[in-house]
This record gives C-alpha cells, sequence and structure tokens, in this order.
C-alpha cells in the first residue's frame, strides 16, 4: 500500500536503522509499502526508497536496477577508491535528489563502483557490483540507514544545492540556495 513519504525536517530521517532479523509477513508487507510508494512517486520520480523514509527503522530500502526495483536487506557496501569525479567527464557528472527532501539537489562525489552484498526478500543472500548512477543510488539509500542525508554530503563537500522549479511550459529551472 502506498505511503507517506516524510520529508525534512523530520529527525526519524537522521536516525541508524536496525537490521532485519527476520523476513516474516510483516517485513513483506514493509516491502510491498516500499514498492508501491516509490513506483507512484513523482516530482521527481523515484528510483529509490528506504523504509526510513516512510518511518520504518530497518535496513531495507528497494532501488531501481536494470530497470525494475531490486530489494535489498541488511546491504553492507565496498566502495572502490576512484570517485565519480576521478572516471567520469564533468559534462557526464549528475545531481542527486531525495524524496525526502523535495525539490532540491546537489552533487556528491561518491566512489564510482561499489561491491554490495544484501538479502532479497526471500532471504537469499547475493553480491554484486555496481558503477555509475545505480551505485549512486544503492549509496544514497543505504546512507539513509546510516541517517545521513545526501545534502549533509554535498555541504561537507563543499558543494552547492540548487532549488528546482519549472516554468509555465513545464521546463526545469535550478537556483541556487544558500543554507545558513
Amino acid at each position: 500500500m502506498q505511503q507517506k513519504i516524510i520529508t525534512v525536517p523530520n529527525p526519524v530521517l537522521k536516525e541508524k536503522s536496525k537490521p532485519v532479523k527476520e523476513i516474516n509477513k510483516k517485513i513483506r508487507e514493509i516491502i510491498q509499502d516500499l514498492k508501491d510508494t516509490v513506483k507512484k512517486a513523482s516530482e521527481p520520480e523515484g528510483i529509490g526508497l528506504s523504509a526510513v523514509q516512510i518511518n520504518k527503522l530497518l535496513r531495507i530500502f528497494v532501488a531501481k536496477v536494470d530497470n525494475k526495483f531490486e530489494v535489498f536487506i541488511n546491504p553492507k557496501i565496498k566502495p572502490s577508491q576512484k570517485t565519480l569525479t576521478q572516471v567520469l567527464p564533468k559534462k557526464k557528472l549528475f545531481f542527486e535528489g531525495c524524496l525526502s527532501i523535495p525539490k532540491i539537489y546537489g552533487f556528491v562525489d561518491r566512489p564510482y563502483q561499489i561491491q554490495i552484498e544484501w538479502q532479497n526478500e526471500e532471504g537469499k543472500k547475493h553480491k554484486g557490483n555496481f558503477k555509475g548512477k545505480e551505485a549512486v543510488c544503492l549509496q544514497h539509500e543505504l546512507d539513509h540507514l546510516n541517517g545521513i542525508l545526501f545534502t549533509e554530503r554535498v555541504l561537507k563537500q563543499g558543494g552547492k544545492l540548487y532549488e528546482v522549479s519549472k516554468d509555465k511550459r513545464n521546463r526545469e529551472s535550478f537556483r541556487e540556495i544558500e543554507i545558513i
């Protein structure tokens, strides 16, 4: 069932999520809620959603991988040493956004490639390598499970945040915002 996505400044977003001990009916319902909620998200389109964003402090998130939503339970990552700015040309770098921080975007220089271990909703263990936008999405969602927002990473890296708005023709424009 579609749930309300909690947004800043809700303090729950800063809390660390607890590991899932057993994949039972309650956990499967949370997973279905995550899928239903992220698929209906627009402005921006949802490509990932963590359980904390629907007020469930559990180490679960869903993310779009190969154009379908994959479930990640108790994920652990090993990041590569090379970051996005070291691998991609400047014109290929991209902003992150977040359904819990509407209309705000910024660039986070994250590891370009990661190895991740996780369980799916059946409890089966998986290990995979991801790079580029998929790796960024997975790291973004994992940050949520650790109580970290992408805006904190942008500011810590000395980056800028931007607010997006649309004109009468539905074209987006970005305006730098100042954090006091």
